[in-house]
């Protein structure tokens, strides 16, 4: 038998049919086939660059956003984008271009948080394992990174716990300049009662000790951000993601106190919390938070563009059959993603098995199966369905010994394809040519919200502010897009996995609400993919904020921010290292600018990440028309504060106690 060869996915050797991804795993740069073909708009806010971010285009699952970082202490900001299940990469950004990636780590790594934890002026990584589905909890991973880009010390700290790591946030609980750590996982059974919650104190050395356990909610509440609700710098902590949303407010030492009610009055009871993005959308001195909404993506979904004649299909731990799909020609298949341990594909009656490279090592990331794949097959290739698979109403787990776990291809005649997905991981794609299928799943709606801070007691304000988001968000980002001195708001579509994305963006109405613009000019290509995390760098340092986006099963995509070519705003950015005693290092530190009568605050490492921090220390501000900048103050976790005097816009003041 003969199969029609992709040129990219599938190499074709004597009889024997063997399906590959898109290249080798040592080539970060391979090209895929699950893009729309896209056209930059110069004359938008935003545009998509070209070879400044050499990420792979091969479409891959993704864990959380983009992490913001200047791991080498060059002065430009780095990424470290995780790639789920896969390894872990860093961009070293090498004057407004990034470097190929080097490997930080590779395996099914979660939540990462990063900081000086020793202070000895090098930044240091510690990364959540994954707990392969409860089969194998295991503890965080820990690792130094020098200015000559070398990563040392790879070691598991074995005094933490055990765990389905999920987020690693970074937190100065007893304001002694160190920081601490909070973690986060999805509860073991060990775990039900105290929850998987975890603080551990620094001792200044980068010495950890479990310090308490910290108020949780149900088991998928495993997402959290690190704020400050009652404006009295004691880090307060928020958990999300599940049935309800638990507020615990820092009190002396590490002590924290369960106060969801009276933070969040009814506002606890939100579902399905995606992300919370902090910004002060009025300017009035506190912060108020961007929620975004959406499911995990626990059940099977189906999607139809029907004008592009594009079916795509997710299914997840439980049998999924597409009973009649019908095409005109081929059968293709573009960003086809099976995960462990599941990845065979059957075509036909006769269960006609491919052989697929690296299947035989599977629990070798080396043999990277996890990636997109394509496929192209002819009917008789694929003639004829076995009676024996997706049997109605049988879960995974009691299917038949001769029904094995896999992707099920068949064609019945007359122009018409049956597809079986029943693997116990998530499986998904995208079939081309389809003029007529199944009903589309209905996705849930969940309006995205915003929550005021009125003396440290939230309200909803979403409505009268002009905010109106009804179907599912992955994430949220709180950024000055224009420079205009006021805080916009970006929100990643959970979208259609059939088409193109394109987020929605909010602009601040001089904080009075917000004004949807249209026309921003992102959009996200990445076919058969739902979204994922964002977040802002000013990569070029040019003064404005660009933004790098993540598709789940998609790829990486950095966007160009043109504000310093379209608009006479003014900035200012803000340098930020550790503190003039040298007790305290630079995250958490707090830096407030304040000219032409008004005042703005910024604070190292903030993020809407649901897993994770950055550590990005260059802090721009919008100045607007404003032309000059009356002072910076700086304030340090441990309570060190200094003033400074900067005779400077339009560039980065760099604060230094040399």
């Amino acid at each position: 038998m003969t199969l029609n060869i992709v040129t990219s996915a599938f190499l074709l050797l004597s009889s024997s049919l063997i399906v590959t991804g898109c290249g080798s795993t040592g080539n970060h740069t391979n090209q895929g086939g699950n893009q729309v073909p896209r056209a930059d708009n110069a004359t938008a806010l935003f545009s998509e660059t070209h070879n400044v971010l050499p990420a792979s285009k091969r479409a891959r699952r993704k864990w959380d956003g983009p992490i913001v970082a200047d791991l080498d202490g060059n002065g430009w900001q780095d990424l470290l984008l995780t790639e789920h299940a896969h390894e872990v990469l860093i961009f070293w950004n090498e004057g407004g271009k990034f470097s190929e990636p080097d490997t930080l780590l590779k395996g099914d790594m979660h939540g990462t948080g990063i900081g000086d934890f020793d202070n000895d002026g090098l930044a240091q990584v510690i990364v959540a394992q994954g707990g392969g589905n409860g089969s194998n909890p295991r503890k965080p991973k820990h690792i130094k990174i020098t200015k000559a880009r070398q990563m040392t010390g790879n070691r598991v700290l074995t005094h933490f716990e055990k765990g389905r790591g999920r987020a690693v946030k970074t937190l100065d609980a007893n304001q002694d300049g160190s920081t601490d750590l909070f973690l986060t996982g999805f509860a073991t059974p060990q775990q039900f009662k105290t929850g998987a919650n975890h603080l551990y104190a620094n001792d200044g050395t980068g010495q950890f000790t479990f310090a308490g356990y910290l108020p949780h909610a149900q088991r998928l509440s495993y997402k959290s951000i690190v704020t400050d609700v009652n404006n009295d710098r004691d880090p307060d902590v928020l958990v999300f993601g599940g049935e309800e949303m638990v507020a615990a407010l820092g009190g002396p030492g590490f002590t924290f106190i369960d106060a969801t009610k009276a933070v969040l009055g009814d506002a606890y009871k939100t579902t399905e919390v995606s992300a919370i993005g902090q910004l002060d959308y009025d300017n009035d001195g506190d912060l108020d938070l961007a929620i975004s909404r959406a499911k995990h993506q626990f059940s099977n979904q189906l999607f139809f563009d029907k004008a592009e004649q594009r079916f795509a299909f997710f299914s997840r731990f439980q049998p999924l059959l597409i009973d009649e799909l019908t095409i005109a020609g081929n059968f293709r298949l573009i960003n086809l993603q099976m995960a462990y341990p599941d990845f065979d594909i059957y075509l036909g009656k006769q269960k006609t098995k491919l052989a697929i490279a690296g299947r035989d090592d599977i629990k070798n990331f080396g043999s990277d199966l996890s990636g997109s794949r394509e496929l192209d097959i002819r009917q008789q290739q694929a003639f004829g369905w076995p009676t024996d698979v997706c049997p109605k109403g049988t879960k995974m787990k009691d299917l038949p010994k001769e029904s094995k776990p896999g992707l099920y291809i068949g064609y019945l005649g007359d122009d018409t394809w049956r597809i079986c997905s029943q693997t116990r991981s998530p499986t998904a794609g995208v079939v081309l040519n389809v003029t007529d299928g199944p009903t589309p799943t209905t996705i849930e709606p969940l309006p995205a919200k915003l929550l005021e801070n009125q003396n440290g007691h939230y309200v909803e304000v979403t409505a009268p502010k002009g905010i109106d988001i009804q179907g599912p968000t992955g994430s949220v980002v709180a950024a000055d897009f224009d420079n205009d001195s006021w805080t916009d708001l970006l929100f990643i579509e959970y979208g259609n996995m059939a088409k193109s994305h394109k987020p929605i963006m909010y602009m601040n109405d001089k904080g009075n609400g917000f004004v949807e613009n249209k026309e921003h000019g992102i959009v996200i290509n990445d076919l058969g993919a739902t979204g994922a995390g964002a977040d802002v760098i000013d990569f070029d340092k040019d003064g404005d904020l660009d933004l790098v986006t993540a598709n789940e099963r998609g790829t990486w995509r950095l966007f160009e921010n043109h504000t310093s070519d379209q608009s006479s705003h003014h900035f200012l950015g803000v340098v930020v290292g550790g503190s003039p005693s040298g007790k305290a290092t630079q995250l958490a530190a707090t830096a407030t600018l304040k000219a032409c009568g008004r005042q703005w605050q910024q604070q190292v490492g903030a993020s809407s990440s649901a897993y994770a921090d950055n550590y990005n220390n260059q802090l721009l501000f919008g100045l607007g028309a404003c032309e000059k900048v009356d002072s910076v103050e700086v304030q340090w976790t441990n309570g060190e504060s200094k003033v400074y005097w900067p005779n400077m816009i339009d560039s980065y003041f760099v604060i230094r106690h040399d």
